[in-house]
């Protein structure tokens, strides 16, 4: 692997955890289940420690950004037989908004290719290695997905494909025409917690919208600013808002339950 720059990856975050996804659609930093956990992808520090990729079969022209007033990262890959659309983001709970946004975040990173023109062949590869890469899992199939378990993490992938598991890793090639689209959810448990079902494509596509207008909300309350680079600050506003730790006194909802 050719290492891509730290200036070629975009933060994803709950307000609970964060994950850093490259320019070409991998996964290369994800701890579970919250900022301070311990990584189940890091490829970001050693090849040999975890990724999840979704990208097209051979070379494609990039392009990406985040959907208005959100932390929703859109990448757009134009190929010779068409374009696809890949949606990341890491779910917030359901009906959070405003300065609820992380209070209840599951701990669920969601994915979503869609094909907007010709079709495109995509390929997946998921290799989780707990513990910064320590630990290679037992994957196992299981109806609408995977489960991985290692050391004291179990991990669980929804994806509506047929993934074939070698080792512990799990990889899969499909197609998708104009206007089909796929989703994929990631979940995190611990051994002595009871596995995490699998999620339905159209429950994560709901989680991916409800997800954005989470982000928004936060967004049409926080940020009025009107002068100079006013794009880039709403940005940095929100990339703050992603590295604070929902759950605790930060969260202003909190605050003034405590206030007398």
């Amino acid at each position: 692997m050719n290492n891509p720059s730290i200036a070629d990856y975009a933060l994803l975050s709950d307000c609970r955890s964060a994950a850093l996804v490259s320019r070409m659609g991998s996964v290369d930093w994800l701890c579970f289940p919250r900022f301070d956990g311990r990584s189940v992808f890091a490829r970001l520090l050693d090849d040999q420690a975890g990724y999840w990729l979704i990208r097209p079969v051979g070379q494609a022209q990039v392009s990406r950004r985040y959907l208005g007033g959100s932390l929703v990262l859109e990448t757009t890959f134009r190929t010779s037989s068409g374009t696809v659309v890949l949606l990341d983001a890491m779910a917030v709970g359901r009906n959070e908004r405003g300065h609820a946004l992380g209070i209840d975040s599951p701990g669920v990173l969601l994915r979503q290719a869609s094909c907007t023109e010709g079709s495109v062949e995509l390929e997946l590869e998921y290799a989780p290695r707990p513990e910064y890469g320590l630990i290679s899992p037992l994957l196992n199939p299981i109806e609408g997905g995977v489960i991985a378990h290692g050391g004291a993490d179990v991990l669980v992938l929804s994806a509506p494909v047929l993934l074939t598991i070698e080792a512990s890793s799990a990889r899969a090639r499909f197609t998708l025409r104009s206007d089909e689209h796929a989703e994929f959810a990631l979940q995190h448990a611990h051994c002595w917690e009871k596995a995490p079902d699998v999620w339905a494509p159209l429950a994560i596509f709901e989680r991916l919208r409800d997800t954005l207008a989470g982000w928004q909300t936060w967004s049409t309350i926080h940020q009025a600013y009107e002068g100079h680079w006013r794009e880039l600050v709403h940005h940095s506003g929100r990339v703050l808002q992603a590295l604070t730790y929902g759950p605790t006194g930060a969260d202003r909802r909190r605050a003034d339950h405590l206030t007398p």
